[in-house]
């Protein structure tokens, strides 16, 4: 079975363990690892429909899906969470990207870095990120400072630990209201998925 087909298969199945409860993460075995706390997050804090996203910088798929995941927080009540999932054996640079978003992150620049790297997947290298930080106007010496002492490398490795233990093993990887959802979407499947996650509310 293709693997996109069993992702919708876990997708309708949870969405029916959840239809009418009204609970969303706070009472999923998952809770924890879905959301750590600390990620970064676009759209409304009290938002009634939650979209965590596994993505790996430096995949061709997560930067198509990256417009309509913004888009997403302006037409709906959605938050959008943010966690890696860097596949190295396919993207080389994509650990080193998800640690140069996080240290963006400390200066309150993540979603400009995120952007940047993912339009700009040939400049990955130590030099490539370096040149991005300083063409975004990020303070450089605080950045070289944060990704060459490895300072977020243990959050991007929880990342993966708790990826791998939801079952994520590509990206990108969704969990709509903690429902599963795998693979490349269009906007109007991804409206489609909160959608429905609204009306089981």
């Amino acid at each position: 079975m293709k693997m996109w087909k069993l992702g919708l298969i876990v997708a309708f199945v949870a969405a029916a363990l959840m239809g009418g409860t009204g609970l969303v993460f706070s009472q999923t075995a998952n809770q924890a690892r879905l959301i750590r706390g600390n990620e970064p997050v676009r759209g409304r804090a009290d938002a009634p429909v939650t979209v965590v996203v596994f993505c790996d910088l430096q995949c061709p798929y997560c930067a198509s899906m990256a417009p309509s995941f913004q888009r997403l927080t302006t037409d709906f009540p959605v938050r959008v969470v943010y966690r890696n999932f860097p596949v190295q054996r396919l993207h080389p640079d994509a650990v080193r990207a998800a640690e140069a978003a996080a240290c963006a992150q400390d200066q309150g620049r993540f979603w400009d870095m995120y952007q940047s790297m993912l339009s700009n997947p040939g400049e990955l290298s130590e030099s490539g990120i370096l040149r991005q930080a300083g063409d975004l106007g990020l303070d450089t010496r605080a950045f070289d400072r944060c990704l060459f002492t490895d300072r977020h490398q243990a959050d991007v490795q929880l990342d993966l630990a708790d990826a791998r233990a939801l079952g994520v093993s590509g990206t990108p990887t969704l969990f709509v209201n903690g429902a599963f959802a795998e693979g490349l979407r269009s906007y109007d499947q991804l409206a489609a998925l909160v959608r429905a996650a609204l009306g089981r509310r």
